[in-house]
């Protein structure tokens, strides 16, 4: 899977001049936590609601209702973006592992894509977690078999030998690696709904199922 897969592209953006309160405004009416920020049709920065909370009109406490707004309605994004030079960025052919990893080492919520220099989308961590779901099949109907098996060469042959003499579709599959290194769990999800029978013949052949979820 890769970035180009699960970003959003095209993504709402804001320029450099405009004020704090315009962007508070874009990012309340698309429910949005962070915006790029564009000049003379470049990326040059990123503003998020956590940014205009803290530098726009944090420690302004002591501030009058009437006063704050102004503070917003006159003050510019590029006052509180965080620049160019400071942003982790990506492209859009990178692998999604390259991104997640990259947002785990760097803390941070979201990734702008550029390619060659041009903004061409966002990727944020809720869209990892919605390509996460779609690698375990967790929308599909079906069952979720958990099978616990020796890491072994050709073991995944014998599991799919099993599936397929049972008539059992696997649409998705995982492999989780025990700390011993001597066995893995196996999540695979199938179309089969009635898995008496595969659940039978599994274990026969010494794969120890841990559960069956069915949705």
């Amino acid at each position: 899977m890769y970035v180009k897969n699960e970003m959003t592209a095209n993504p709402i953006t804001i320029n450099a001049d405009d004020v704090i309160s315009k962007a508070a405004d874009i990012m309340s009416e698309n429910n949005l936590h962070r915006l790029p920020v564009m000049e003379n049709g470049k990326l040059v920065g990123l503003v998020t609601k956590g940014l205009i909370t803290s530098k726009g009109v944090g420690g302004a406490t002591s501030l009058s209702v009437f006063e704050l707004n102004y503070l917003l309605n006159r003050t510019s994004v590029k006052t509180v973006m965080i620049k160019l030079k400071d942003l982790v960025t990506i492209s859009s052919n990178k692998l999604l592992e390259e991104a997640a990893s990259l947002m785990l080492a760097h803390d941070i919520g979201c990734l702008p894509v550029v390619d060659d220099g041009e903004l061409v989308g966002i990727l944020t961590q809720n869209d990892l977690f919605k390509a996460f779901l779609d690698i375990l099949g967790w929308q599909r109907k079906g069952s979720r078999i958990e099978v616990n098996v020796p890491d072994t060469l050709g073991i995944l042959g014998e599991i799919s030998k099993i599936f397929v003499d049972n008539n059992a579709n696997i649409t998705n599959f995982t492999v989780y690696r025990n700390n011993d290194d001597s066995t893995a769990d196996l999540i695979l999800r199938t179309t089969l709904t009635e898995t008496d029978e595969l659940e039978k013949e599994l274990n026969q052949n010494g794969f120890k199922v841990n559960g069956i979820m069915k949705k």
